[in-house]
């Protein structure tokens, strides 16, 4: 795996600086071949004035960069991770692990431990101490703590030479600043959290007469700093049915603990080859983080990808939206200069010379606008009237505009005698519509606003209710 993210950082890299240097021609042909005709025609939507087919090879190269630097970026971290994890390497030999120094921490280490006969395998997480100077211990536990450990000890038992429900091994004692490590001469019958084996006490009691109980010892570590204290006393523990079984990972496991609070003076670990009657052997198991890093990464490339045709998809959207929004007061004027003996040449050429004194008095651009005016080039430059204008109604894409520009051509091939009491109605259905269009933008906005008014709510009721309440309390 390391080599492939490294394959893959580099290959991305390298499909970067390609794509940057290519000639346009054949950024051209890369993007019509990664691209689709959608893209195109949407574009020339929200840039009716500009060059559609450029602009869409840089869109598509665009999308293609960032997909790439999102995958080398993914790939060269997961390449760090793996690379890290392979110069990690802790165990030796196969069953030794260098401890840190004097002045370091305890190392966290998981391992697989396999059964040499049957090659079965589990996984085991392994702390192995740091190493410390052997200094004198200094004995100032007190017997009032010792006293407290006998009585918390017992759990819900009556006494220490009666045990026959889990005993209570805290980590620490309210009060004092001792932390407690717990062990037990017998680990398969009462682990180092006070839980007793059931299943094992029941096997025992088959093997021999158990009927006085099964006496272990039990030892707590009591630790403050540099301060250690071992405190030993005996419990007998009496057969009590239950179902409790104990795994090879955690005999194994327990048994690694005791090795290690054993040999904290030596450098190395030893790790034990058998569990019992049963031989182990350890690998050092890895975890598969680089993995879904780099699943991650190309999800979020996938994700980045396909949000910018998202985002032209919804620039398309409010395109459409602000047509509809400008047809009205479009129509009206529309009728208008009808009405006062333009012809619609007239009236086009108007219409766009009002909106270019708009332009230079810093409004913003209009997209209705935007394709009268190349209509207006095109009839300019010779293109016939009612060809240009069938041009614009396909370049807007509505129903309203190819009404519109239907009762214009009608007027260009029958004259003006029946055009104005058309356009008039049609002015007047654009009106009624936008009134509607205004009423469901109310709706909308009233549907958006009921979360932040229940959450207002919510606030309210706080405020309300918490000051009764302490006061009811008082």
């Amino acid at each position: 795996m390391l080599i492939l993210y490294g394959f893959l950082a580099f290959a991305s890299l390298v499909l970067v600086a390609v794509v940057k240097k290519l000639p346009k021609d054949k950024q051209k042909k890369l993007a019509v071949r990664l691209g689709n005709k959608n893209i195109t025609d949407d574009i020339r939507k929200t840039e009716p004035s500009g060059d559609a087919v450029l602009s869409g090879t840089k869109f598509v190269m665009h999308k293609l960069t960032l997909l790439l630097l999102v995958v080398c970026v993914g790939s060269f971290l997961s390449f760090i991770y793996e690379l890290k994890q392979l110069n990690s390497k802790e165990l030796m030999n196969g069953s030794f692990i260098r401890r840190n120094g004097y002045e370091g921490d305890a190392k966290n280490i998981r391992l697989r431990v396999r059964n040499r006969d049957t090659d079965e395998a589990d996984i085991i997480d392994v702390s192995v101490s740091e190493r410390r100077y052997t200094d004198e211990e200094l004995d100032i536990m007190s017997t009032d703590v010792e006293e407290h450990i006998f009585r918390t000890v017992i759990g819900d038992n009556s006494s220490l030479d009666r045990i026959c429900t889990d005993m209570h091994f805290p980590a620490t004692i309210e009060g004092y600043p001792f932390k407690l490590s717990w062990r037990t001469d017998d680990p398969l019958l009462l682990n180092n959290k006070g839980m007793i084996d059931k299943e094992r006490l029941k096997r025992l009691d088959e093997k021999m007469d158990i009927y006085e109980g099964v006496l272990t010892g039990i030892h707590v570590m009591l630790i403050y700093e540099d301060y250690l204290k071992e405190v030993d006393f005996y419990a007998r523990i009496y057969p009590l049915d239950a179902n409790n079984e104990y795994s090879l990972a955690e005999y194994v496991n327990e048994l690694i603990r005791e090795e290690d609070k054993a040999t904290r003076t030596e450098e190395y670990l030893k790790l034990p080859e058998t569990a019992g009657e049963t031989g182990v052997k350890y690998e050092e198991a890895g975890d598969n983080r680089a993995a879904v890093l780099f699943v991650m990464t190309l999800i979020l490339a996938a994700g980045l990808y396909y949000r910018e045709d998202r985002e032209l998809k919804n620039r398309v959207k409010g395109r459409d939206k602000q047509l509809i929004s400008d047809y009205p007061g479009m129509i009206n004027k529309f009728v208008l200069f009808y009405s006062a003996g333009l012809t619609t040449r007239g009236i086009w050429s108007k219409l766009c010379k009002d909106y270019r004194g708009r332009l230079n008095n810093g409004e913003e651009k209009r997209y209705l606008y935007e394709e009268m005016l190349i209509c207006e080039g095109r009839m300019n430059e010779g293109l016939g009237e009612q060809k240009a204008y069938e041009g614009f109604a396909a370049r807007c894409g509505l129903r309203r505009y190819r009404q519109f520009i239907s009762l214009v051509e009608q007027a260009i091939n029958k004259g003006r005698a029946d055009l104005l009491p058309l356009l008039e109605r049609e002015a007047g259905d654009a009106f009624a519509e936008r009134k509607n269009r205004a009423k469901e933008l109310g709706e909308e906005a009233g549907t958006k606003l009921l979360f932040p008014m229940l959450m207002m709510l919510f606030v309210v009721l706080i405020i309300v209710m918490v000051p009764a309440f302490i006061a009811f309390r008082m």
